[in-house]
């Protein structure tokens, strides 16, 4: 009788222990702060700003490593994801507890919540896919895409989905009304960030260079013909774009330079920013530009280009994600 108590007790601790474990708790964050998230690559985590006060607030310890998140619509849901990692995770920021798990499998290197419907475009490097979900998890459609995708860019105008490959010479063009590969065209080798400018019909691309070629330019082709245009000096690697009042800011990591261009590719002003930075957005005509090597976020004015702030999170901020409130 005490042997077969003794069995229950330890089973009954197991499933509490794994339960545990597997539900890990995390120090929740308010909902009505305006946040920014980093996801850090170096230490497995994740630091939270508070872009009211510009102070981070605190980080969660992370058991896998993830490498870039989406924060859903109802500005709670976290989603995570990693090309290491066989699930896609979601987390409730004011519970601070995971409250879902999509099976995908690895191979997820980039997201994107779509303007077009509710719908999450995810980029599966190991079947070369554009894997498109619901809110719920559940896969709705795929496209087939070249060789290693990496970055892809939302023409909310033309309902298009554009698909940047690492490793191929050749752009992929997705229609997200009917849901099919359209024509693509060639662009230049090892492409990567980009900016559409559905006004003008242009697409500036950058990308990091072949061998011991570095790129230093944005090469800018035709949207819809993929005819190339000219070429905009932006040395060295530039990798992200935002347009903004007429403005275009380039972040070339190979520099740690940003750029503040005219649509006609002019330069209007530039600065040093960080070390080795991958990652900017825009909120509040305020750039928030992640430093990779020295594991900081520089607040910048977009207007004269000065650095507001510089705050430490996590080890190697790769990512950016914003709830405003």
């Amino acid at each position: 009788m005490m042997r077969s108590l003794l069995k229950v007790v330890i089973f009954l601790v197991a499933v509490f222990f794994l339960s545990s474990c597997s539900n890990k708790g995390y120090p929740p964050i308010q909902e009505d702060r305006s946040i920014a998230a980093t996801v850090n690559i170096k230490d497995k985590s994740l630091s939270f700003i508070d872009l009211d006060k510009m102070e981070k607030m605190l980080d969660w310890e992370m058991d896998k490593p993830y490498t870039g998140a989406i924060i859903f619509p109802d500005g709670d849901t976290i989603l995570l994801y990693g090309k290491q990692v066989e699930t896609v995770d979601l987390y409730s920021l004011k519970r601070g507890q995971k409250i879902d798990s999509w099976k995908t499998g690895k191979g997820i290197v980039n997201g994107k919540l779509l303007q077009v419907g509710s719908e999450i475009a995810l980029v599966d490097q190991d079947l070369n896919k554009i894997r498109f979900f619901n809110l719920e998890g559940e896969e709705l459609w795929k496209v087939s895409t070249e060789l290693n995708p990496l970055t892809i860019l939302e023409a909310e105008k033309e309902k298009k989905l554009f698909v940047l490959s690492f490793n191929k010479e050749q752009l992929t063009v997705i229609d997200l009304v009917k849901k099919e590969k359209m024509a693509g065209y060639p662009i230049h080798p090892s492409a990567a960030g980009a900016w559409l400018n559905e006004e003008k019909g242009e697409i500036w691309i950058g990308g990091h260079g072949t061998g011991a070629e570095i790129e230093r330019d944005i090469h800018v082709y035709d949207s819809i013909s993929g005819n190339f245009k000219r070429k905009i000096p932006a040395p060295s690697m530039p990798i992200n774009f935002i347009g903004n009042h007429n403005h275009v800011f380039v972040l070339s990591h190979g520099t740690s330079k940003l750029y503040q261009l005219d649509e006609d590719g002019n330069v209007l002003g530039s600065i040093v920013v960080g070390a080795n930075p991958f990652e900017m957005l825009l909120v509040d005509n305020q750039l928030i530009i992640a430093g990779y090597d020295s594991n900081d976020l520089h607040i910048v004015d977009s207007e004269n280009l000065k650095i507001i702030k510089t705050i430490s999170v996590g080890n190697g901020p790769f990512q950016i994600v914003v709830r405003e409130r």
